[in-house]
């Protein structure tokens, strides 16, 4: 397991007088466990390679981390032991400080879980709100961790601070205020169970989110993260285009949306979201659909959906609620958990126009006998809140043309089909076998079922209508986007 660290700590220690107190204690109660979610812990810290937690078990080696003094502390026989001459505006790794920095500071602290022999991390955020980095690399998607970290309020009487866990940036829990005990410092521990969802990396931060001159001192320790062996259901569901906006998702005519995110979060059983604990994020697929995969069991998550993701059409709007309950239980899978946006229809134009087809013997004239190139052009204005498959093109041929039904360019190399297809800014899927058709009716087609002819190879006099059905959603960018049709008809 590979691991970056990045420390950044800034501020300075409060400059008035108290009566330092006495001892420690080990609180473990707030915790959201693996155990609590019927899994248990396999394997040790991937975060960090030390023993004796997060911050290090180092004694002044060379090869240790950090390999120099990590604060400008007294160091008793190659160990850094106290802290006598913690400067302002640093931060550092402490180990066992028996006697305070000052009289604001309880006494006699030493590592929660390792003792005196471990290490931990202690700030005090005059100006500047630390932040600690930890990078996870390697990590196995589709997979529950328990991530947790222990935290103090190192002052008997300090105002307190509150400390963010966060993952890939996002705020996963809140510690609430780091509560000052006259009696003895508290540590306590805070834990949760997080999915890894389709990440093979995962950032986690620690960030201080209070500053001041009086108090806010902090320590961090043991932070780890730790497979956690839960067998979970899974969560999905799709994001679409609501054509009809009757708020259901039919997946035979209404197209999904791509590349949009949905986050899932553990409510607690509570209705205050400063206690909602984020599990984890994913995007839709190429056809609307997403999935969280072996989430632990839990009867109070959340679906949030990114109602402002960039990858949206620009005339969406949410059409169904943008966050939506979900029950989950060790032996079922939640489905059908869509989100559908309300879009703004399409302005479909149409030019259609025609030139003399380059052939040798050409007279360059649109004379009887000639054979005349047509062009049709679709092009999307305006939005793209339209059924899958939906376009149709039905093109009347007039009674003095015959439609030429053979390779449309003779030996070139544009197509060997008789009619050529060719997009710009849009990714309809276009394939002739399927998607041209012919009618020989007086009568104008009412859909692409209507087209039935099966035309002669050559001119054939028949054809009264071209009838065309690309696949798909014509997607609105920044620019229009446009397809267009190019056959040839032999003028009569």
């Amino acid at each position: 397991m590979t691991v970056k660290t990045v420390l950044l700590a800034l501020g300075f220690w409060a400059l008035f007088s108290q009566t330092a107190q006495a001892a420690q204690t080990i609180n473990t109660t707030s915790s959201t466990s693996c155990s609590a979610q019927s899994g248990a812990l396999v394997g040790g810290n991937i975060l960090t390679d030390f023993d004796n937690g997060t911050f290090g078990t180092e004694n002044g080696a060379a090869d240790q981390s950090p390999s120099s003094n990590p604060y400008p502390g007294q160091i008793e026989a190659g160990v850094f032991a106290n802290f006598y001459s913690f400067f302002h505006g640093a931060y550092g790794y402490i180990a066992n400080p028996v006697n305070p920095r000052n009289a604001y500071q309880h006494s006699n602290i030493t590592d929660p879980v390792y003792g005196a022999t471990g290490r931990f991390f202690a700030s005090d955020p005059n100006t500047d709100t630390p932040v600690i980095n930890f990078t996870a690399l390697d990590v196995s998607p589709n997979q529950n961790y328990e991530l947790s970290f222990w935290a103090a309020n190192s002052e008997p009487n300090g105002a307190p601070n509150d400390i963010n866990f966060e993952i890939d940036g996002i705020v996963s829990l809140n510690t609430g205020p780091l509560l000052a005990f006259s009696s003895a410092l508290e540590w306590k521990k805070y834990s949760f169970v997080f999915n890894s969802g389709n990440r093979t990396t995962i950032l986690i931060g620690l960030r201080s989110l209070e500053t001041g001159p009086s108090g806010r001192d902090f320590y961090l320790d043991n932070v780890e993260m730790k497979f956690c062996s839960i067998s979970g259901s899974d969560i999905s569901g799709n994001i679409y285009s609501d054509v009809d906006r009757d708020n259901v998702y039919q997946a035979a005519r209404e197209a999904g949306l791509a590349s949009i995110g949905v986050a899932l979060y553990d409510t607690q059983g509570d209705s205050d979201p400063a206690n909602d604990i984020y599990v984890g994020q994913t995007d839709s697929t190429a056809d609307g659909s997403f999935a969280f995969i072996n989430v632990p069991p839990n009867a109070d998550y959340e679906l949030r959906l990114t109602i402002d993701d960039p990858d949206l059409p620009s005339s969406s709007v949410p059409g169904t609620a943008a966050v939506l309950p979900v029950n989950l239980t060790s032996s079922s899978n939640s489905t059908n958990n869509d989100f559908g946006f309300d879009i703004a229809r399409p302005n479909f134009s149409v030019n259609k126009s025609s030139t003399v087809f380059d052939r040798a013997g050409s007279s360059g004239f649109s004379i009887p006998g000639e054979d005349m190139e047509y062009s049709v052009q679709v092009i999307n204005t305006g939005g793209e809140g339209m059924d899958i498959d939906s376009v149709i093109i039905f093109d009347q041929l007039p009674e003095n043309l015959t439609f030429f039904h053979d390779d449309f360019d003779g030996s070139g190399a544009e197509t060997v089909d008789p009619l050529v297809f060719q997009q710009t800014g849009t990714s309809l899927d276009f394939d002739y076998a399927r998607d041209v058709r012919y009618s020989d009716a007086a009568a104008p087609p009412v859909n692409f079922g209507d087209c039935n002819y099966t035309p002669t190879i050559g001119y054939d006099p028949n054809i009264t209508y071209i009838c065309v059905n690309p696949k798909g959603v014509m997607r609105v960018h920044s620019s229009n986007p446009s397809f267009t049709l190019k056959f040839r008809m032999l003028i009569n």
